[in-house]
């Protein structure tokens, strides 16, 4: 009572514990192992991993030199397309790692072929063969084995060969002489010497090979892979990372590679192709200016050398006269009307050039390349600004969408809107330009009117002067329009910098140190789920207090493992002192509580599962008692398999269903055992209907024979769960012993047997724990040392108590025979 009271104020108890301390108990080998195994495979799958190493730089954006002067005109210092998309860092973000900015990194660096050397356990990456040269055509490759791993071994000084996988999963070798170029169908490579050391090409009488270095090259492993642009560029863009230092217009760019310094080389290349990029668009635009200027040059150059020698060649041929002061006005006033009417032409075609340019389509996203033509007119400005602006988002936003997409269509619905109103613009203001041009042209008709007084010779040598003057005025502005423009572009600088070139980051993975834990912590898991499951599935029984946790019935006794149990069935007779012989005196004690009515002694063994050692109990429970000076009769009741007469060496040719069917009497099978006191009535001839002898009608006088006869009578049933023989004997004696085996006691059993006696109304049966482990038993029987006030040991003299019922008397263990006083 007091100790159920213990128990229930107790937070956790011992038996919420128990399940789990067995657990570990039972299956810490498994733990062990498997984290072992665990450790093991993290160890050698890190050993065969690849170092990665990386690299990082920074670039500050927006911090370009001067625009070109008309470009500052055409942005009003409001607009630029760099300084739109340094607005927002993402779209730099996306150019950084496009697939083209990219590629232009790839173009500079050798990278169609990965370098391997293959060890026993572990693939190292190199950056070549020292040996060898390899020259591959990617463009040529049968495209599936791009990527693929190809062997590589050496035959002999003009040999080698190459394995690799083909499509339908066959391993293809193939011996080819170095120099001589493989042409398909799978590759396209050429494999040649490059070592000095290896082959001596100077050497006069043809090249030489070393065999010592050639012997050593042959012991090798190598291994390569072909990669083509398009694969190589993906890899790179998926290495590589962009990001944006908040509060800044600082990018931080990482890369990483499984070869040394490809990560630190790339950025590096990478950094001066963005930041040459972002001077290309600026770049571009003043090239095309100059084109066009230098366009109009050579035409006013081939005017003005014509007009100087049509003047020439007129002053040889005529005579010319002085123009009065009048006539001098006029012409100076002539001159200039017919250079502001060429101004208006030139502004004209410049006009055109901007038409064409907006009609040429949204991919063209660089400056106009006469826009330096149109600074008196802010509203036109203001409109091709607003459509660059578009442009650029539309360029931006094809990194992230298709041309499907529903931004994409806005935009281009938007642009063609701007596209049009511009264009529509440029006609109104060439048509005012036209005007301009028609008024200019008027007076230029009147002034050459009055000037019609002027002798034909000398009015005609007027013209020719006039006109040149004209062109050499425009040719001189075009001369000081491309100076400027020349000496801008000198002075074009990037609109991001480098602030911090690509360095080397050393290793950053694979964390083997976490892949070791993580492979040891997954053993540890497996090993516990494994275990759980098995105590899930397979649980057994192994102490009588887990045994007594589970079940309502008297569990009397715990017997402990006995080794020899196929040599000395017998075993209080082979060893007096022995663990499982105390154990039987206790069960032996514990039974005079469970007989206590007056003429109770009849007494069933039985199991739930054949092979619990129920025979074993019995036999062992019957020596016991006799050792004591009790009269004691053994009763094999299975017929169906007995092992009674076994255990005792007697014969079983007169028994216990010889008997019941009438043929011999209770003295006829009768046999003394190894105790004087001890009787065994073995269990005859197996028969046919063994089932049916148990309900024979000689049963019960010869049940109460026994009774009157003998101070105990111990049945040996068959197990309960494939025979019910002891469930029928069970209501005929006065009380049951059922056996449990630790290999194969289970809740679900025990349940299953409590069940049983519910449905038959048996209340009068104990449970005895048979086979358990030294380590428990000791446990248990120090247990119940402690509670009933005796020391564990042997050769002791001891008082034992049940239930508070009194005592059973002494006896010193050792002394032959046993007796009761």
């Amino acid at each position: 009572m007091a100790d159920s009271q213990k128990q229930s104020n107790e937070l956790i108890s011992m038996s919420q514990i128990r399940p789990y301390l067995k657990l570990l108990l039972k299956n810490w080998w498994l733990i062990v192992v498997l984290s072992a195994t665990g450790y093991a495979a993290g160890r050698i799958i890190t050993h065969r991993q690849l170092d990665i190493y990386a690299a990082s730089a920074e670039i500050l954006l927006d911090q370009g030199g001067e625009a070109l002067d008309y470009q500052k005109r055409l942005s009003g210092q409001n607009f630029s397309p760099w300084r739109l998309a340094n607005t927002d860092t993402k779209d730099q973000q996306r150019i950084l790692s496009s697939f083209d900015l990219v590629g232009r990194a790839v173009d500079r660096m050798a990278l169609n072929i990965d370098y391997f050397l293959v060890g026993r356990l572990k693939t190292s990456q190199v950056g070549g063969f020292s040996n060898f040269a390899i020259d591959a055509s990617p463009d040529l490759f049968n495209p599936a084995y791009l990527g693929c791993n190809i062997d590589l071994f050496i035959e002999d000084e003009a040999h080698y060969r190459l394995r690799y996988t083909l499509k339908n999963g066959e391993v293809k070798e193939l011996v080819h002489p170095f120099g001589i170029p493989i042409e398909g169908p799978e590759l396209a490579i050429t494999i040649t010497y490059s070592d000095l050391l290896l082959a001596n090409f100077n050497n006069p009488s043809g090249t030489k090979v070393n065999t010592a270095v050639l012997e050593q090259a042959r012991k090798q492993h190598f291994q390569f892979r072909v990669y083509n642009r398009e694969q190589r560029i993906e890899e790179m863009r998926g290495a590589l990372q962009v990001d944006n230092v908040v509060g800044t217009n600082i990018l931080t760019l990482q890369s990483s590679s499984t070869l040394v310094g490809r990560a630190h080389e790339f950025l590096r290349i990478l950094s001066d192709e963005y930041i040459e990029f972002t001077k290309e668009s600026r770049l571009e635009s003043s090239l095309k200016t100059e084109k066009f200027i230098n366009i109009q040059l050579d035409e006013l150059v081939t005017i003005m050398d014509s007009l100087e020698m049509q003047v020439d060649g007129f002053k040889k041929r005529n005579e010319i006269l002085d123009l009065s002061r009048e006539q001098t006005e006029f012409f100076d006033a002539l001159v200039q009307l017919e250079t502001q009417e060429r101004e208006l032409e030139f502004r004209l075609e410049a006009l055109s050039s901007l038409r064409n340019y907006l009609g040429s389509g949204l991919e063209d996203n660089s400056l106009p390349p006469t826009s330096y033509l149109i600074e008196e007119d802010p509203l036109l400005i203001e409109q091709v600004s607003q459509l660059f602006e578009m442009r650029n988002k539309r360029a931006s936003a094809l990194l992230d969408v298709t041309e499907d997409s529903y931004q994409i269509r806005r935009l281009d619905s938007a642009i063609s809107n701007a596209r049009f109103t511009i264009t529509k613009y440029i006609e109104d203001t060439r048509e005012a330009i036209g005007d301009q041009r028609s008024n200019v042209r008027g007076q230029i008709n009147s002034l050459e009117d009055r000037l019609s007084g002027i002798p034909a010779t000398q009015r005609d040598i007027v013209v020719m002067e006039r006109k040149l003057q004209v062109n050499e005025k425009l040719y001189v502005f075009l001369l000081e329009a491309r100076a400027q423009n020349v000496i801008a572009r000198a002075g074009i600088a990037p609109q991001a910098s480098i602030i911090e070139v690509a360095r080397n980051n050393g290793i950053v993975g694979p964390n083997k140190r976490q892949t070791i834990r993580n492979f040891t912590l997954y053993g540890v898991i497996i090993a516990l789920a494994i275990a759980f499951l098995r105590m899930v599935l397979f649980n057994r029984l192994e102490s009588t207090q887990e045994l007594r946790e589970i079940t309502q019935l008297p569990v009397v006794a715990g017997l402990p493992h006995y080794a020899e149990i196929e040599e000395h069935p017998l075993a209080i007779l082979a060893d007096s002192r022995a663990q499982i012989t105390e154990a039987f005196r206790s069960l032996r004690t514990n039974l005079q509580y469970l007989l206590a009515q007056e003429g109770a002694n009849t007494i069933l063994v039985s199991s739930l599962h054949p092979g619990e050692g129920k025979s074993f109990v019995s036999s062992n429970l019957a020596a016991v008692l006799a050792k004591t000076g009790k009269k004691v009769v053994l009763v094999d009741f299975d017929m169906h398999k007995p092992k009674v007469h076994k255990n005792f060496k007697l014969s079983n040719q007169i028994g216990l269903s010889t008997y019941l069917i009438g043929r011999c009497e209770i003295e006829e099978m009768k046999q003394t055992g190894p105790v004087d006191t001890l009787t065994v009535i073995t269990a005859g001839p197996v028969p046919p209907n063994a089932s049916e002898l148990v309900m024979n009608d000689r049963l019960d006088p010869f049940l109460q024979t026994l009774r009157a006869d003998y101070d105990f009578v111990i049945l040996d049933t068959p197990p309960m769960l494939l025979i019910t023989d002891a469930l029928l004997l069970m209501s005929k004696v006065d009380t049951g012993l059922l056996v449990t085996n630790t290999q194969k006691a289970t809740k679900r059993g025990i349940e299953h047997l409590e069940d049983l006696l519910n449905q038959n109304n048996l209340s009068h049966a104990s449970l005895v724990m048979n086979n358990i482990q030294t380590s428990r038993v000791r446990m248990y029987y120090a247990k119940y040392a402690y509670k009933y006030g005796y020391g564990y040991g042997y050769g002791y003299g001891y008082g034992y108590g049940y239930g508070g019922y009194g005592s059973y008397g002494g006896a010193k263990y050792g002394d032959e025979p046993e007796t009761q006083g």
